[in-house]
Formats: structure tokens, C-alpha cells, sequence
């Protein structure tokens, strides 16, 4: 971390669920096994003896104290200080129905159970958009143009879009190519359908499967990086299948630079997923992080009709 690193001291976290006629007469520890993803009852019961969690009307939170209908169930979590890159992100474009933010690789776009305030979300309402909403995501460590709405009302419109209409999206990528795959001014379409990687122990990994998927490729150029020889792809796809771009490049035998999923075996993804930090397992990857950033997006203003079409500049690591 630098000097200049935002640093969110008070990271209070915290969750309300209402009990609807769904709940009512469930035990407490039931309630939030179901309400919270990923956790047994034994855990929430574990929540509710250490943590802190309130039930409103006041009574005390017990595993065994059966819901009501209108009862509101708070968890209150504090969390580690969070580094924020706030001063990383910008906003590229902005009218009355939608902005579009420049996401630097690092933040999410939404919370997950370790990261609250790093994430696209809260920075828009640190910058003071109090009902913008991300309607489409990239990954963690991807970079670029992300559109947002600008007001409530255009979210569903906006999602509507990208879930049927697949506004145009190009992307850079540099990619491992020891045996020269990609010649500068080269165009392919990759076109394996994907699904779920059944090769894979890995749940979230994507290989060969069902479901069509179009990547376009252009070749830009070539350089290298830690003795890694890497071209420098523009990649356009025409539909938006997880981890498409990640995958099919992957698939052709150059995958992303710092791609820790795709471009090593599972047992390395694993071990850097326990240690994300240690210099060891970083220093077989050219890159800390995927070179892959959303470059371009085309996407047609839901209030006006006009086509918008946003660029986001290319990070410094294409410059390295």
C-alpha cells in the first residue's frame, strides 16, 4: 500500500430481513440458515451465541425464539478496515438514465463476504449517485467501462438489455502465446460452446458445454513480459457467457496473463486463493492480475434512443 491509500476504518456491516407469513414459527437459527447463502444452522447458531444480531420488536436473540410476522432480524458485522480505490475509479459518462464507470481491477462490483465498502457499489454512493445501480458485472480483476443506471427506474430496462440485446463490448486482453498462436493483424472467431468445466474440480471453472458462445479476435500486437512472450488481442463477443473470453482464449492455448484460473492448473488456483499475497506463487505469473480490461461498450440510451458509445483508457499494464 502507498501513502495515498484510502483506508475505511469503521466497517460496520449491517443486514435486515424482514419475516414474512413464509417464516412465521421458524426458529431463529432455521431463519437465518435460509436467509444468509452458504451457512448451516449450526453456524447461525453460532452467529447468534457470539455475534451481534437484534430482533425488532425488542426480545432477546435466542436460536430457539420462533419468528412473528413483521419481526425484522438485524445482523450487525464489524469488518477489517478495507483499503478503498476510490481514487483509481472515474466516471466516464453520465445523463439522466445511466453512467457509465471506469472499475479499476481490484474492486467488486457488488459486496461479498469479505469486501463491503471496495466495491462499485458504495463507490457511487460515496460520489454521491444515492440510486445508482450496477446493471451488468465484471470480474474482480478485470478493469474498465461498467454501466451503471443512473436512477432506479431504468434498472430493469437496462438489465432487460444486456440480458437480451448484448450491447457491443470489446475488450483488451494480453495473453500467454509462447508458440506464436496470435500474428499481429490476424482475425479468428473462437466458437466452442461453453457449460461447466467437468474436467475440473473447480465449480465456478468454465470449459466444453452446451451453450453457444462467439468470441472474435484481432490481433494488435506482440511483446514480452518476465521472459513471457504475450500478444495483444482485441477481443469482441457477441454473447455473454460466464468467463467466455477467459475461457475460450484458454481454450485456444493462450490464456489471459495473470489469469490465476485459466492459465494454471486447479492445485495453483487453490493455493493462491489461500495465500493471494505470496510472492512465491506470484512470481510464476507475468501479471499480479488478468490482463483483461473492457474496453469499448455501444449501448443504445434507454431514455433517448441514441447509440452511447463509451471508452475506457487502457490501464498502464499494457504500457509495462
Amino acid at each position: 500500500m502507498s501513502d495515498n491509500d484510502l483506508i475505511v476504518e469503521d466497517n460496520l456491516r449491517v443486514r435486515r430481513f424482514e419475516v414474512d407469513s413464509n417464516f412465521e414459527g421458524w426458529r431463529l437459527d432455521q431463519f437465518l440458515a435460509n436467509r444468509l447463502p452458504r451457512i448451516s444452522r449450526s453456524f447461525a447458531a453460532k452467529i447468534l451465541k457470539d455475534g451481534d444480531v437484534r430482533l425488532t420488536p425488542y426480545r432477546r436473540a435466542r436460536a430457539s425464539s420462533r419468528m412473528r410476522i413483521g419481526d425484522v432480524v438485524e445482523l450487525r458485522e464489524r469488518l477489517a478496515p478495507e483499503r478503498v480505490q476510490d481514487d483509481e475509479a472515474s466516471v466516464l459518462y453520465e445523463d439522466d438514465a445511466l453512467l457509465v464507470v471506469n472499475k479499476p481491477a481490484g474492486m467488486l462490483v457488488h459486496e461479498s463476504a469479505r469486501v463491503r465498502l471496495n466495491t462499485i457499489t458504495h463507490y457511487l454512493a460515496r460520489q454521491g449517485y444515492s440510486e445508482a445501480e450496477p446493471v451488468h458485472r465484471l470480474d474482480r480483476e478485470t478493469s474498465g467501462a461498467l454501466v451503471c443506471a443512473r436512477q432506479r427506474c431504468w434498472v430493469p430496462e437496462l438489465r432487460g438489455v444486456f440480458a437480451t440485446d448484448h450491447p457491443e463490448k470489446i475488450y483488451r486482453a494480453l495473453v500467454e502465446d509462447p508458440r506464436d498462436v496470435w500474428e499481429v493483424g490476424a482475425r479468428r472467431t473462437l466458437d466452442w460452446p461453453l457449460g461447466e468445466d467437468e474436467k475440473s474440480a473447480l465449480s465456478i471453472k468454465i470449459g466444453h458445454g452446451g451453450l453457444r458462445a462467439l468470441t472474435h479476435v484481432y490481433v494488435l500486437g506482440r511483446r514480452e513480459r518476465k521472459g513471457y512472450r504475450l500478444a495483444d488481442l482485441e477481443v469482441r463477443i457477441e454473447t455473454g457467457r460466464q468467463h467466455q473470453i477467459r475461457a475460450h482464449l484458454a481454450m485456444a492455448g493462450t490464456p489471459i496473463a495473470g489469469d490465476k484460473l485459466y492459465s494454471r492448473d486447479d492445485a495453483f488456483f487453490m493455493a493462491i486463493c489461500d495465500a493471494p499475497d505470496d510472492p512465491c506463487l506470484l512470481e510464476q505469473l507475468p501479471f499480479e492480475r488478468q490482463a483483461l480490461h473492457a474496453w469499448k461498450i455501444g449501448i443504445k440510451n434507454p431514455k433517448t434512443g441514441a447509440l452511447l458509445q463509451v471508452e475506457a483508457p487502457v490501464p498502464e499494464l499494457w504500457e509495462r
